[in-house]
């Protein structure tokens, strides 16, 4: 019956309007899904980080004092991700020790011992100074690192999940950039992939006032007693 009534030519005109208007809209989404992969060539061209922004829960970059919205989603996945990963220079490359630091770890670490390991420096976010979580987050980038220096044995614990005894669970002794000395539960939380400071913490995001968006210097070290330790300094 459709068919039928298509072949009077009214019919056959309303359809063909309805297929160019189709393939106008298309025309037009391509023409504008191709202009912005233009401008994103563009701004990743002219490294510019500053020209990719958000606003208003949108992403939106500028050129030339234009600001473009990005509306397709694949060219939005790409933006986050690349914005994510773009270089911090106050976090990339290896951090320096603090003098007091440097003399508490080579107090407890006596003769003979290898140096401290250099972990990561990472920016403190608003998760990991809210005193309801009291953990810190290493980066799941250094896990490889993190595993090259653990145990079998203490890898092992740091994996145990939920309430156990004390002694299931694996306790290490933090210096920090003055020289303190404390201990923090470190532990591999499975669901998320990633190693985290626990227990105590709130006491040291207290004691030096850490805020959203300081640094956090972290090293892996060994004491005399072969004990697993690490330095943790913080500086806005």
């Amino acid at each position: 019956m459709a068919l039928m009534r298509m072949r009077d030519g009214g019919s056959w005109k309303r359809w063909n309007a309805l297929l160019d208007a189709s393939d106008s809209e298309r025309e037009r989404i391509n023409n504008e899904n191709e202009e912005q992969k233009k401008n994103i060539e563009k701004v990743n061209n002219n490294n510019n980080n500053n020209a990719i922004t958000f606003k208003n829960n949108k992403i939106v970059i500028k050129i030339n004092n234009n600001t473009i919205p990005i509306k397709n989603k694949k060219i939005v996945k790409k933006i986050v991700k690349k914005k994510r990963k773009q270089e911090d220079p106050e976090v990339d490359g290896e951090a320096v020790m603090p003098e007091r630091m440097r003399e508490e770890i080579e107090g407890l670490m006596g003769a003979g011992m290898k140096a401290p390991t250099w972990v990561v420096n990472k920016r403190i976010t608003t998760s990991d100074v809210r005193p309801d979580l009291s953990r810190l987050f290493i980066p799941s980038e250094c896990e490889w690192k993190l595993e090259g220096l653990l145990s079998a044995e203490e890898m092992r614990k740091a994996r145990v999940q939920g309430k156990k005894n004390s002694e299931e669970v694996l306790v290490v002794k933090m210096v920090d950039g003055n020289g303190g000395v404390s201990d923090l539960d470190f532990k591999y939380w499975t669901s998320l992939n990633k190693y985290v400071f626990t227990k105590q913490w709130t006491q040291f995001v207290d004691k030096y006032k850490v805020k959203e968006g300081w640094i956090v210097e972290i090293w892996c070290f060994r004491d005399k007693h072969s004990l697993l330790c690490f330095g943790i300094n913080v500086h806005p």
